[in-house]
């Protein structure tokens, strides 16, 4: 259940903040595309200048919650939230960002905000979505969603990420990128997740020494995939690989599960309602080994990829305030 949390918040008078939340950040997308939320106002009271807000419950869609679980999040990297220009912004290792209706847009990119969509903060959910049955207008309305993607149409700014990462582009990424072994597997990663996939690789060996689900799944692990430079898959946008924060675990089999929604979809048209039975598991304790350090878990899409974590500890967080689990 959620529960009251208070958080100061550095409010300048005569401001009106509209927010909305819609389009993904990582890999793919969380949801099944919705139609646009209704504009919220906040509106603090003319004069104050500093203010103690309760919150409850914790609304996890407030752009303020989203940009203090980011803070949270990268300590050391995003800092000093402020009201600048009529819009709420943060440092990104120096670098200023505007959230920008949720676009994360630098000052020069704000000239243009309509030309580029919004990231995912979906908080993190306590399991994966369940198996939809879709009405003709909410399948008409993912094929318009899927058809824009591969049209390139779907194109977000990389100005937080950059900032955020420090790879702009590809030969910045090449030689920011470590070796690590990671089960077994020697990937490439960004270095500033590797203390966390370690603690993750401790964890899982600890686990399947008393779980046997876990010994199963560990012992099946074919190959890991770690950083590569590319775009996601059918999309304008580049994949959190090419940041180095994305891992694949692929086992030597699939023994005929169903691991990622485009697979599947090459297979049948109805690939969202393929039953959670029949889609390839990981076992909860991995999966919670992952989300403990940061890494979401791509079998909790709508278009699922059963086999890919991504580091993303503020939607972790998020979900952890959205149930009232951690405050």
């Amino acid at each position: 259940m959620p529960r009251s949390r208070k958080i100061l918040l550095v409010l300048l008078p005569a401001f009106s903040l509209f927010f909305q939340c819609a389009a993904g950040l990582g890999d793919t997308d969380d949801r099944l595309p919705e139609a646009e939320p209704d504009a919220t106002v906040v509106s603090p009271t003319p004069g104050e200048s500093a203010l103690e807000v309760e919150m409850v419950p914790i609304d996890v869609k407030n752009p303020l919650i989203i940009l203090d679980a980011l803070i949270r999040s990268y300590p050391g990297k995003i800092d000093d939230l402020a009201l600048r220009d009529g819009d709420w912004s943060v440092l990104v290792n120096g670098q200023l960002i505007y959230w920008a209706d949720g676009r994360m847009l630098n000052a020069q990119q704000r000239e243009q905000t309509d030309s580029y969509r919004r990231y995912s903060f979906s908080p993190n959910p306590p399991q994966a979505p369940p198996v939809r049955v879709l009405t003709d207008e909410e399948k008409a309305k993912l094929d318009s969603y899927i058809t824009g993607r591969e049209r390139k149409k779907d194109f977000r700014s990389e100005a937080f990420l950059n900032a955020l990462w420090g790879m702009e582009g590809y030969w910045d990424s090449e030689s920011t990128v470590i070796i690590r072994e990671f089960l077994g597997t020697r990937i490439r990663i960004h270095p500033d997740i590797e203390q966390a996939l370690m603690i993750v690789e401790s964890s899982i060996i600890d686990a399947a020494e008393n779980d046997p689900a876990v010994a199963t799944w560990y012992s099946s692990v074919g190959s890991v995939g770690g950083y590569v430079w590319r775009n996601i898959a059918g999309s304008a946008n580049r994949s959190l690989h090419s940041f180095g924060i994305a891992i694949d675990v692929q086992p030597r089999s699939f023994q005929g599960k169903h691991a990622y929604w485009r697979w599947t979809a090459d297979l049948q048209n109805d690939w969202w309602a393929v039953p959670h039975t029949e889609r390839y598991q990981i076992p909860e304790a991995v999966i919670a080994a992952f989300e403990s350090q940061g890494f979401f878990w791509g079998g909790k899409w709508f278009l699922y990829d059963q086999i890919h974590f991504e580091y993303r500890p503020e939607i972790i967080l998020l979900g952890n305030w959205a149930d009232g689990s951690s405050l």
